[in-house]
C-alpha cells in the first residue's frame, strides 16, 4: 500500500513536467475510490478536488469519508452526482450534505446509455454530441472559474 502513494507521487510529478513543456494549465489527477495511501497521494498539492458520486447508499457514504480527507487538505472542492435520475431521493440527500458543507454542486448527471457506447469504442465521452457533453463543458467552465 506504501508504494502505491509513492507511485501516485512520481506519476503526477511527471504529468507537472509534461504540462509545463507544453504550456498547458492544468493536470487532472484521477484518485482511486477510497481513503487509502493513493487517494492522500493524489490530494497532496492539490487546488481543487471534484469529486463523482451516485445516489446510492454506499455513493453517499463514500462521499462522505472522502470529503472528510479533502477537508483535512484544506482543498476546494466540488461534485457531480452521476446517473442522479436513479434515485432522486438520495440525489437530493447528496444535494443537501454537499450545501451543509458548503460543497459546490457542480452538476446532476443524467443515466445515459451514450457512456457505455463511448467506453465500447474507446471515445471520451465529450467526444460524443449530446446532452452530458453540454452538461460536462459547462462543468469545466465551472470548475475553471472556481481554480481561477
Amino acid at each position: 500500500a506504501d508504494n502505491s502513494g509513492k507511485l501516485v507521487a512520481q506519476v503526477k510529478n511527471k504529468a507537472k513536467e509534461v504540462a509545463e513543456e507544453n504550456q498547458k494549465a492544468y493536470v487532472l489527477v484521477d484518485g482511486s475510490p477510497g481513503v487509502g495511501c493513493p487517494v492522500v497521494s493524489s490530494l497532496s498539492g492539490a487546488h481543487f478536488v471534484l469529486l463523482v458520486t451516485e445516489p446510492t447508499v454506499s455513493g453517499m457514504h463514500d462521499l462522505k469519508r472522502v470529503y472528510q480527507l479533502v477537508k483535512k487538505f484544506h482543498i476546494k472542492a466540488g461534485c457531480i452526482i452521476n446517473k442522479a435520475d436513479l434515485n432522486k431521493e438520495i440525489t437530493q440527500e447528496i444535494i443537501s450534505y454537499l450545501a451543509q458543507e458548503e460543497v459546490v454542486h457542480l452538476a446532476s448527471l443524467p443515466y445515459d446509455e451514450s457512456f457505455t457506447a463511448a467506453m465500447t469504442n474507446c471515445e471520451a465521452i465529450v467526444e460524443r454530441e449530446g446532452k452530458i457533453k453540454e452538461i460536462l463543458e459547462d462543468t469545466w467552465i465551472k470548475i475553471k472559474q472556481i481554480v481561477n
